[in-house]
């Protein structure tokens, strides 16, 4: 009698978030069932400050560029951010942070390359709920309302929704967020659903992401 072969599914867990107050929390991202970590901390006053100087100037900052990952990361992420951000005070301090947050980045997921993104947004960047096709991106907004994001579905409901949600969570400004999307492996069809929140007419967000650039 020959004997039949039966591949053997192994069940996904329930996806979920983990939430700290300590940046060690980052690293739940490379649990199973984690597909977004958020690290609560508090901006340094001198980013508050420089963040509301940014914003009775309507002063536009956008950046977006690749940075290497070898000795001069750093270096190279503070000369872009330098020529990126006008000047007033706190700018220092606003420039060590993000580079402290591409340095964490780069020693999560060791990627060759990392694709930052800096702007400042009048308005929603991307105003439906969606998820993204990469392994994980980080993403903070140093002012203004931070990402909306939606809890694991409940069964039957559709993961992605076709009308405004009854209810979803939202990242406080300042947290740091590791978004896991459906191109982490073996994660396609559980990537954390998304979104930008708007923003009040006259409003700024100051938001900052990093990814992958393989």
């Amino acid at each position: 009698m020959n004997a039949t072969n039966h591949a053997v599914l192994t069940q996904q867990p329930a996806r979920v978030a983990r939430i700290g107050n300590q940046a060690e929390v980052l690293g739940e991202i490379y649990q199973p069932e984690c597909n977004l970590a958020v690290w609560q901390r508090d901006l340094e006053k001198k980013i508050e400050h420089y963040m509301a100087q940014l914003a009775e100037s309507n002063r536009q900052v956008s950046l977006r560029c690749l940075i290497g990952t070898g000795e001069e990361m750093r270096a190279e992420t503070a000369i872009q951010l330098n020529g990126a951000l006008p000047t007033f005070e706190g700018k220092e301090a606003l420039v060590n942070n993000i580079c402290e947050l591409v340095e964490m980045y780069q020693c999560l997921f060791e990627p060759e390359q990392i694709g930052v993104r800096l702007a400042t947004l009048r308005r929603a960047m991307c105003p439906k709920f969606h998820v993204d096709f990469l392994p994980a991106r980080l993403v903070t907004c140093f002012s203004g309302a931070g990402t909306h994001w939606l809890p694991e579905p409940q069964n039957g409901c559709p993961r992605i929704p076709e009308t405004e949600p009854d209810r979803f969570e939202q990242i406080s400004t300042g947290d740091v967020a590791l978004l896991k999307g459906d191109g982490w492996f073996e994660n396609e069809g559980f990537g954390v659903v998304h979104r930008s929140p708007p923003v009040a007419e006259g409003g700024m967000r100051m938001f900052l992401s990093l990814d992958f650039a393989d």
